[in-house]
């Protein structure tokens, strides 16, 4: 192949996600925090969990997991449901959720394998 014919194949590529380029920013900014990335993981492995679960599973204060969570929450990344008296945090953006299978994320029991 010539330049030229690279050189459209890779633009024609380009021109196909452009759209989407602004949301990938946005979604690799929230988990190149290390803080937030713990977060997503134990989420996906045990989504519905509290704040204190959270925080115990990350080793983090749950001030820092608040914190964290509000941003992702923002972001409408994660959802938050009242049970009681705890609040129970999960996962809900598909191409996060996509991005920890490739990370290898683990499943668990509350969330198998898919």
């Amino acid at each position: 192949m010539t330049g030229i014919e690279l050189e459209k194949i890779g633009s024609e590529a380009l021109s196909k996600v452009q759209a989407t380029i602004p949301e990938w920013i946005g979604v690799f900014s929230l988990c190149a925090d290390e803080t937030r990335i713990k977060l997503l993981i134990a989420m996906h492995a045990a989504p519905g969990s509290s704040v204190s679960q959270l925080a115990e599973a990350t080793g983090l204060s749950p001030n820092t997991v608040t914190q964290a969570l509000a941003t992702l929450h923002r972001a409408q990344v994660v959802q938050v449901e009242r049970d009681g008296r705890y609040r129970r945090w999960q996962l809900v953006h598909p191409g996060i959720h996509q991005l920890l299978h490739q990370l290898q994320a683990p499943h668990s029991v509350v969330h198998p394998e898919h």
